[in-house]
């Protein structure tokens, strides 16, 4: 399928590349205590993937934030997929494990991303005349103060939103054209291949010491859940996931080709559709196909088949076909704009 020429490659590579990490987090989740292999994978992407999903999020909201009317129909749009989501998901588990998951006000699952990104657009546009500085600032403190109060967790995912706050307004604040330029410097290139082998090379030889850390990164999780010992010391880790995650995801977007990828690039321009409806299809096959699996398969033959699976899962709802799924939610003016001219008749 070709892709419009006006579309950057490399950003559409950056997207393509953490969809197939959300899928593939999201694929290894139910194996990570049993496989070591599997739990150093995960916390190495849980460290940056969905930060710089989020950064970038932010970076390609500017034609919303900045339009001089706020655009309802995106915000609607963006509702409507998160409760296809929710309702989808819940469906698919009552059929395929006879119990489904389903509240209408907590969200801790594959849609907070698509609850929590409508809130970021409507919010920065409120806020978009604001000084940058201060509103980054100010939102990183209240991240870091939230942690401490145990009552902000799933409902309405207040946690996640707070946590993922800063990574969507730097991701506005920043220009794209100097942002691609400065990264496709060889020497930036060079220096940010080392920081990923060598963030690797230390996950995979002490991931197993740190891997509670996975709490603090996912946004979740007040800190009084990472321990006593560490409860004091929560804002303090919360600072330097922030600080660790954006070294690592600028690095990872300067090692990403700025060319375009067959098939692959694609995925980048359909993450919405693979987004809503990749945990479905996990669930799928988890409870159909993987269960007889994972018991035969050593760590390694494990680790591919997840790695290979998240491809083709994440190739597969790039197609065309998929996009009508969510077509009711993501052309909601074609139906939402004759209802409210009638309403007002």
């Amino acid at each position: 399928m070709s892709i419009p020429n006006s579309r950057v490659a490399k950003w559409d590579n950056v997207k393509a590349f953490l969809m197939i990490l959300v899928v593939l987090g999201h694929g290894i989740a139910a194996y990570i205590d049993q496989s070591e292999l599997l739990s150093n994978v995960y916390l190495w992407l849980t460290a940056f993937h969905m930060p710089l999903f989020m950064f970038v999020t932010g970076l390609f909201s500017k034609s919303f934030v900045n339009a001089p009317r706020f655009n309802y129909n995106k915000i609607v749009s963006y509702i409507l997929v998160f409760f296809f989501i929710k309702i989808t998901i819940h469906l698919t588990l009552l059929v395929v494990r006879g119990k489904g998951s389903f509240s209408l006000l907590s969200e801790k699952g594959t849609p907070w991303y698509i609850f929590v990104t409508a809130v970021f657009m409507s919010f920065t546009y409120v806020i978009k005349r604001f000084n940058y500085k201060k509103v980054l600032v100010i939102s990183v403190a209240l991240a870091l103060g939230v942690g401490y109060i145990n009552e902000i967790g799933d409902v309405l995912t207040l946690s996640k939103m707070f946590t993922f706050y800063p990574y969507f307004f730097l991701g506005y604040m920043l220009d794209r054209e100097k942002l691609l330029g400065f990264t496709n410097k060889k020497v930036v290139r060079a220096v940010s291949g080392a920081v990923i082998l060598l963030y690797t090379l230390g996950i995979f030889t002490v991931g197993d010491k740190i891997f509670s850390l996975r709490y603090v990164f996912s946004g979740n999780n007040p800190y009084i859940e990472f321990g006593e010992d560490w409860y004091p010391l929560g804002a303090v880790l919360r600072l330097g996931c922030y600080i660790f995650s954006s070294v690592i995801g600028f690095a990872v977007i300067s090692i990403i080709p700025n060319k375009r990828i067959p098939l692959l690039t694609n995925i980048g321009a359909k993450t919405l559709t693979v987004y809503s409806l990749h945990r479905q299809v996990l669930y799928i096959l988890e409870y159909t196909v993987l269960i007889p699996v994972v018991a035969l398969l050593p760590d390694y033959y494990l680790g591919v088949v997840m790695l290979v699976g998240s491809l083709l899962i994440s190739l597969l709802l790039s197609l065309k076909p998929f996009d009508y799924i969510l077509y009711p939610c993501t052309k909601c003016e074609k139906w939402l704009v004759p209802i409210t001219n009638w309403l007002k008749k």
